[in-house]
């Protein structure tokens, strides 16, 4: 070992001398008796992730539609739906309206709503989640969007969107809170509302904002 180490560390001395700025590490010892400088790289990633809210989902009242308000708490993307669905239905055509702020007092005003999507679905039972394929809604910090969800089908003996009597309620987690406000007849915008409904269902969504940040820096190194 000592016929490797004394060699090795004296060309590391000479390359040293010659080149100053550079750290070059012995690997026959921890430690040598050159400082120098050397470049340091970081890089930082923003929070994100995906996350769901979900009200309740215990029917004792149904029709044709419900109306709520989200809320954000960080920027965020509502990616998908689950709603409480009659399973009488075959199947259920689903529309989900926003608007900018709140959906109460709104739900039989056309104006400011827009369709967000639609989706045909198979329901999975009472007070059992079925999921909606509609999303895209991008909804920034502090900013309330308001919702209508409703079923085409909906009427006579099948009810169409279950929901519970009472509210309005608040459900709400670090990043978003839903507020429950009425239940609503066929059409849009509908021809009735009943208050108040609690909607049942759930709210898929992505977080944050992917970015990424470069930094160099130059640092004290010592071998």
């Amino acid at each position: 070992m000592k016929n490797v180490l004394i060699p090795s560390l004296s060309l590391a001395l000479v390359f040293l001398i010659q080149n100053p700025v550079l750290a070059v590490t012995d690997s026959g010892a921890e430690h040598s008796p050159y400082y120098g400088n050397s470049l340091a790289f970081s890089e930082e990633v923003d929070a994100t992730g995906d996350d769901l809210l979900t009200t309740i989902f215990f029917q004792n009242n149904s029709f044709a539609g419900n109306s709520f308000d989200i809320t954000a708490s960080t920027d965020l993307t509502v990616v998908g739906f689950e709603v409480n669905l009659d399973p009488l239905l075959p199947s259920c055509t689903v529309n989900i309206w926003t608007r900018e702020g709140t959906a109460n007092g709104f739900e039989q005003i056309a104006t400011g709503w827009t369709l967000l999507g639609t989706d045909v679905v198979v329901p999975v039972g009472i007070n059992y989640p079925t999921h909606v394929d509609v999303g895209g809604l991008e909804i920034s910090s502090g900013e309330t969007v308001g919702v209508i969800i409703t079923v085409e089908e909906a009427g006579g003996p099948d009810g169409g969107l279950m929901y519970t009597n009472g509210g309005p309620n608040t459900y709400s987690n670090s990043d978003m809170s839903i507020i429950t406000y009425r239940g609503l007849s066929g059409g849009f915008p509908p021809t009735s509302v009943w208050e108040y409904r609690i909607w049942n269902g759930t709210v898929h969504y992505n977080y944050g904002t992917p970015t990424s940040r470069e930094s160099w820096g130059c640092i004290k190194v010592g071998f």
